[in-house]
């Protein structure tokens, strides 16, 4: 199978030839990365099945038309960015690193301030779609190719927390007309790139926003459910297209709540202590109905030992990847500019382990020794 045909099995809960493995680097584009990747670079090639990921480029009001902006340096070398709206100003602060800054402070902070956001005019964004359709062109026995979009929960991410949990008790239609005024911009991003042939991967963030403790479990279902299954049916109504949601957090609460969205994968499905998910229980309860995409801790991955790697890894398959749908993933990238040697060398096992035990029909991972399954 190509890499295309196995991620697409996968994630149609059928049982392709192995199980697909997948790490968040891309070497299809060694330039982007430390000299220190190149050894995972070259594994990946080897041993992942890639997906060539595209970020559909969107401000975050997701209108084309461009305001003003100033930004500012601050005495204590902090940035403030400001957006001049028709009614006022929007400010933002950040603080620069290697990776491209922290927040500080964040656009939306008072209701004023969503006032100024819905006063921003909308005028579709229409990107140039010409690189990505070359793009999976070019890479169709190589790649798999994914178009990263948001969903309308991912305005949070500009909002300030207290200022949004709030707002869930005290001025709910004010979240309300936020998300239809985005969800309105986002089906017309999707549906655009859908006529034009864009994908076969949909990728949406957001969701994480409205998990406990910023929200509550009703709120998830109104906030999340009621609008992503719209993106999920649209993406469905064009055929031989597929959705991945992704969730940091503790969702194992919520399990059937994504999957009553409709998408075909969820990940990344944390363990804890930074998740809650059992992997068995949660392949028990929607692995039918989901591909499950998980759920190995980077940290994890990148501390401990190689022979710690494959078992984690024997045991990630052992419990989600019986008849199909399952996808080994980390839950995160890799946040260093520069890889220690122990992390080059872990990341490298975790892709050889995968690949060997991943094979179809599955084998008891764990009983098999290193010698015969890691070349």
């Amino acid at each position: 199978m190509t890499t295309e045909q196995r991620v697409l099995a996968a994630l149609r809960c059928e049982q392709p030839d192995r199980v697909p493995v997948f790490v968040y680097v891309d070497p299809c584009r060694p330039d982007a990365y430390d000299p220190s990747y190149q050894d995972v670079l070259a594994a990946a090639k080897r041993h992942a099945d890639i997906i060539h990921d595209w970020s559909f480029p969107s401000t975050f009001h997701h209108s084309a038309v461009r305001l003003k902006e100033e930004t500012r340096p601050l005495a204590n070398g902090d940035i403030e960015r400001v957006l001049h709206t028709p009614a006022g100003p929007l400010t933002s602060v950040s603080r620069g690193d290697w990776r491209g800054g922290g927040t500080i402070k964040r656009w939306i902070t008072e209701p004023e301030d969503v006032e100024r956001f819905l006063s921003i005019p909308y005028e579709p964004v229409r990107p140039d779609l010409s690189a990505f359709l070359q793009a999976r062109e070019r890479g169709r026995d190589l790649w798999v190719c994914q178009v990263t979009m948001e969903d309308p929960m991912c305005m949070a991410g500009h909002i300030a927390e207290e200022s949004l949990a709030i707002w869930t008790l005290e001025q709910r239609d004010l979240v309300r007309t936020m998300l239809a005024a985005l969800q309105g911009r986002i089906l017309g991003e999707l549906e655009y790139c859908l006529k034009n042939g864009v994908g076969p991967l949909y990728y949406f963030n957001g969701p994480e926003y409205a998990l406990p403790p910023l929200m509550s479990p009703g709120d998830f279902q109104e906030f999340v459910v009621q609008y992503d299954r719209h993106l999920i049916d649209l993406v469905h109504s064009y055929p031989g297209n597929y959705t991945i949601v992704h969730s940091h957090g503790k969702v194992s609460h919520f399990l059937e709540s994504f999957a009553d969205i409709g998408t075909d994968g969820l990940n990344v499905l944390e363990p804890p202590p930074c998740g809650d998910v059992n992997l068995a229980d949660a392949k028990r309860r929607i692995g039918d109905r989901v591909c499950l995409i998980g759920n190995l801790q980077y940290d994890d991955l990148v501390r401990g030992s190689e022979a710690e790697v494959e078992r984690w890894v024997a045991t990630a398959i052992e419990q989600g990847a019986s008849g199909g749908g399952f996808i080994l993933s980390p839950c995160a990238y890799p946040y260093e500019r520069a890889l220690s040697a122990k992390a080059s060398r872990n990341i490298v096992s975790y892709l050889k382990a995968g690949h060997a035990f991943g094979k179809y029909p599955l084998p008891d991972a764990r009983m098999r020794s290193r010698q015969e399954q890691i070349s």
